[in-house]
């Protein structure tokens, strides 16, 4: 086998690879899908936060035995600088909040008064909620392993052992190491190259309208001043 491999199984594990080195994963959060928790969804400021899950790996690393394939998913990761998962969680329960409130705002049969105190009951009734999502969300160790599991079920789903065994051989190689360093440079060094090639272009297009622009404002301002002083 050695470093070689097909372009088929190359160009998986590249796209793959660079998924994981970039944070990119499948499975990150979003309060946008169409299922079930559509009607809980997770995004009240007290939620918005990034959460790095930086030292997962170890909850699978630290297993007094592992098999065989999940061995090769640790070292591939490792190779691939994929052992660290960042995941921005924007989520709320807001959803929640406002289907009670509702409860109290749409009923047209309570006066104001009426709903002004029921607004207290909303409030009262939504703090058990938002407390209980807030500790889910405090639980670091918990969400370490959710994200692990769900990791390796990723892996395991995309690679099977062969071309793992593949992977790992190549990201040992120079070739393999250097596109190892390259993957997470990669957005940067192309929004870099495309700032140095069209902000001169955009300046070129706007430069003379600007100025055009800028002297007729002055010449204006100029007429202005000279009818002021005439009157």
């Amino acid at each position: 086998m050695g470093n070689r491999m097909t372009s088929k199984n190359t160009s998986r594990i590249f796209v793959a690879t660079s998924q994981a080195i970039s944070g990119s994963y499948p499975f990150q959060a979003s309060s946008r899908k169409q299922n079930t928790m559509q009607k809980f969804k997770f995004g009240l400021l007290f939620f918005v936060a990034m959460v790095t899950l930086a030292s997962g790996i170890s909850v699978f690393a630290q297993q007094a035995t592992l098999t065989k394939k999940q061995s090769l998913i640790l070292e591939f990761r490792r190779l691939t600088g994929a052992d660290r998962v960042n995941m921005n969680i924007n989520l709320s329960t807001e959803d929640v909040r406002d289907s009670l409130s509702a409860i109290v705002e749409k009923d047209n049969e309570l006066t104001e008064t009426q709903k002004q105190e029921l607004r207290k009951a909303v409030a009262d009734a939504y703090a058990p909620i938002e407390k209980l999502a807030k500790d889910f969300f405090a639980d670091r160790d918990q969400l370490n392993a959710i994200t692990e599991k769900v990791v390796f079920q990723l892996y395991d789903t995309t690679f099977s052992e062969v071309e793992l065994g593949e992977a790992i051989a190549y990201y040992k190689s120079l070739t393999g190491q250097k596109t190892a360093a390259f993957l997470p440079t990669l957005s940067a060094e192309v929004q870099k190259g495309f700032i140095a090639v069209v902000v001169p272009k955009l300046q070129a297009l706007v430069q003379p309208v600007s100025e055009a622009a800028t002297a007729k404002l002055k010449q204006k301002v100029a007429d202005i001043k000279v009818k002021k002083s005439a009157n």
